[in-house]
């Protein structure tokens, strides 16, 4: 089954090079042509030298001069390293190993490629959900979920991250002695890491298409958190810095972690290619050094404590360009035992659970500081007047840090001490469940019978989430759901509560969204400003009971390819259900290589998109409601003043800045949301709107602004408001094919970031060779 209409957008976006560091001309698209290009060339090296040079002189906290100089002393001292360089050279290595350990262990054991391969798990036969709600009534109760539990013919493996009680193993390990021992691999087919001889953590071998392209989804930085008194996992996480985006994620959590826990850090090809500043400066204050000098196909191991220098570092490196990774790395260090954290709050009254919570889980921060714990409650939201009660389903599987943070933001929130919060848990986790004993807030544990990692357990899981919502609260008549990626404006629970009174009044609300994916710096201004659209449910949106039970009656099966959102756009959005999204977005999206958005669109769109920091804003809901919306846009359209576009729109655009008193409107040749005619495309590249999706529409019509000056586009002649006895057939917009080439080579630039990939060449002295400077490399930037 095919659904037209919204179409993702994670295969618009590629990354396309550039120019080279090299002066060799401009770089070839052909893959086969670059390899041999990179392979042939030996001219001027000097600029990815350079780059390596700064490099390496920022880790090191010196100029490049002082760099030069300091370490070519060092190396001409070190004759220890010279002849270990001399005898690689000897034995003619293809690989060579650069090592720095304080443990001395650099002889490792031979590694058992068949050992490392995960096993698949099925899932259970049924679908239960576990209701636990807050303290105060105390029930348990066990529920047999009405949902269809047919498995589909495709067996998927278990996603190692949905079962946070496998990932947090070694609860039960022996403890003796005062060291532990922690051992590993990485290659190009993933990371595995042992305690004390059990295996603890093992990504390997996830291969998923990526811009079109099948890629390693195992490469990256795997980072894994122990108990320094016990060995066991507190978190690990697999940050995806060959795209873009997963470099802030890593800094993110690494900042949220304590000091003196046992951190290792594992690099697998190809993880170098976007870990940029943010990502590059978090593991220089754990204080990395080789990592960070890491090029093509190489492997990287860190361990030691937070935030204390590395007790162990090693980096494999490749010959050069021609060889895909870099010999497999088998690893071992032996860490001494740590007495572990004694906090002055962990004997408080009430904070035993807590003080347990803190030593069995990593990433939340502050919430387990030492010094200064964050006391979470309702009670220090700011009072709001509300019209009614609105729980929110927070929808989860593993991101709980995330999930704690949604309810601080609420709980700041005016309003948030009157909002019921119910935690939506897909399958089992400890974690959640302490964590929701801890905050006092109702859980909801789904036993999804879905496979793991498929848009089939979202689909599943989200419509679990809608039905318990309102199970839950019988009374109720409007419901919000909010997914676990998501960040929140101080002003989310006023922005749901003042636009619910317009919900009731007009039957023909589906739903109220939290998000507007054309909303950008310049396209977006006005918080109190909203828009009716024909689009569907997305990060963070309320419905009613009566919509959400027709919802349900007709939701995406499991026996189709399809996912929640678009399926309920496909067969539930028409001109009697639409959706309210706000100019101004009560939500920002986070992460990246998730089911639906890649790192890739994260930094290109995602991350550009606004949110509102407005506390109190008053939202305009006078004639918003179906047939005044209607009359009033084909008003403001016979009074707006017509844009004719004669000029590219990316060489000089058609709307003026500024002029918020007077709409400007543009006919554009577009015959429905699937229309190839580009129009669309072509203004949104060179204004800067969103044009990978045509969804966010009003029969026809597209509303947003241009630097505070009010545009609508019309579709001709799909829409009715392009009446052709009023528009003139020479004012409506057609590009040609020209334009549209012109359109895809310069399109408005969201973001300018850029990354640099370097690989190794053959060093022109040893001392080029032992301060990893033999690249070159080529620059990338982000295409939108």
């Amino acid at each position: 089954m095919s659904l037209n209409g919204a179409v993702r957008d994670t295969e618009e976006h590629s990354v396309t090079v550039i120019k080279w560091t090299q002066s060799v001309g401009v770089a070839e698209t052909d893959d086969t042509k670059q390899k041999q290009r990179r392979s042939d060339q030996r001219g001027n090296n000097i600029d990815a030298k350079r780059v390596a040079t700064q490099r390496a002189a920022s880790i090191a906290g010196r100029t490049p001069h002082e760099y030069f100089k300091h370490d070519e002393e060092a190396v001409s001292t070190n004759t220890r390293l010279q002849e270990f360089i001399k005898s690689l050279r000897a034995n003619e290595v293809s690989q060579r190993a650069v090592v720095k350990s304080y443990t001395n262990q650099t002889d490792e054991p031979s590694i058992n490629k068949s050992d490392l391969i995960a096993k698949m798990q099925p899932q259970g036969p049924t679908d239960i959900r576990t209701i636990r709600t807050s303290k105060n009534t105390s029930k348990l109760r066990e529920v047999t979920a009405d949902f269809n539990t047919t498995q589909p013919s495709r067996q998927i493996s278990r996603d190692h991250t949905q079962d946070t009680d496998k990932r947090v193993a070694g609860l039960d390990m022996n403890t003796t002695g005062d060291h532990l021992e922690i051992s590993g691999t990485v290659d190009g087919h993933g990371a595995s890491l042992w305690v004390q001889g059990r295996q603890v953590y093992s990504v390997r071998d996830q291969i998923r298409k990526w811009a079109g392209e099948l890629r390693r989804y195992h490469a990256g930085v795997h980072v894994v958190v122990l108990h320094a008194t016990t060995g066991h996992v507190l978190a690990s996480q697999l940050f995806l810095t060959w795209q873009p985006a997963a470099h802030k994620m890593l800094a993110d959590m690494l900042a949220t972690l304590q000091p003196d826990r046992i951190i290792v850090c594992i690099g697998a090809p190809d993880f170098y290619g976007w870990l940029l500043r943010e990502g590059t400066l978090a593991l220089h204050k754990l204080g990395a050094r080789l990592g960070l000098q890491a090029v093509k196909g190489e492997a990287w191991v860190m361990a030691g404590y937070t935030p204390h220098t590395p007790l162990y570092e090693v980096l494999i490196t490749a010959k050069n360009a021609s060889a895909t990774d870099a010999s497999p790395l088998a690893f071992s260090v032996t860490l001494p035992r740590s007495p572990g954290r004694k906090c002055p709050w962990q004997g408080r009254s009430g904070m035993a659970e807590r003080a347990e919570f803190c030593e069995r889980y990593e990433g939340y921060g502050q919430f387990c500081d030492c010094h200064q714990p964050l006391h979470l409650t309702p009670t220090t939201a700011p009072d709001l007047e509300m019209e009614e009660v609105i729980p929110v389903a927070l929808v989860t599987a593993r991101r709980l840090p995330m999930v704690a943070r949604q309810v601080q933001q609420l709980w700041q929130s005016p309003g948030g001490a009157k909002t019921p919060l119910v935690m939506m848990v897909d399958g089992y986790n400890t974690q959640a469940v302490m964590l929701a004993n801890i905050l006092n807030i109702t859980i909801a544990i789904h036993n999804n019978s879905a496979p793991v990692g498929t848009k089939h357990r979202v689909n599943q899981h989200i419509k679990f989430s809608l039905s318990t919502i309102f199970a839950l609260f019988p009374h109720v008549d409007k419901a919000i759901i909010l997914e676990d990626d998501l960040s929140l404006a101080p002003d989310f629970i006023s922005y749901f509560q003042q636009t619910s009174i317009l919900m009731s009044v007009d039957k023909t609300i589906l739903c109220v969204n939290a998000y507007n994916y054309n909303s950008f710096p310049h396209t977006a201004s006005d918080p109190s400003r909203i828009y009716r659209v024909q689009s569907y449910p997305y990060y963070g949106w309320m419905t009613s009971r009566a919509h959400a039970t027709r919802l349900l009656s007709n939701w995406a099966p499991l026996d189709v390819n399809a996912d929640w959102d678009l399926y309920l756009r496909k067969f539930h959005i028409d001109d009697q259900h639409e959706v309210i999204i706000p100019e101004v977005p009560r939500t920002r999206h986070h992460g990246g290589a998730g089911v639906h958005v890649s790192g890739l669109v994260q930094e290109t769109t995602y991350s550009q998109r606004p949110l509102n920091t407005h506390p109190t804003p008053i939202i305009t809901l006078r004639r918003q409601w179906h047939l005044a919306y209607t009359i009033d846009l084909m008003q403001t359209l016979l009074e707006a003043q017509v844009v004719k576009v004669t000029r590219h729109p990316c060489i000089e655009s058609p709307i003026p800045k500024y002029q918020r008193n007077t709409t400007h409107v543009i006919y554009i040749a577009v015959g429905g949301e699937n229309d190839k005619k580009h129009a669309y495309q072509v203004l949104g590249k060179c204004l800067g709107f969103y044009h990978q999706g045509m969804f966010e529409h009003y029969r026809g019509t597209y509303s947003f602004k241009f630097y505070e000056t009010p545009v609508i586009l019309v579709s001709c002649y799909s829409s009715v408001y392009c009446d052709d006895r009023r528009v003139r057939e020479d004012v409506i917009y057609r590009p040609t094919a020209g334009n549209v080439t012109y359109a895809k080579k310069h399109p408005w630039r969201h973001t300018n970031e850029t990354s640099t990939i370097l690989w190794r060449v053959t060093p022109s002295s040893v001392w080029e060779e032992v301060n990893l400077l033999n690249v070159a490399g080529i620059e990338v930037v982000l295409k939108e």
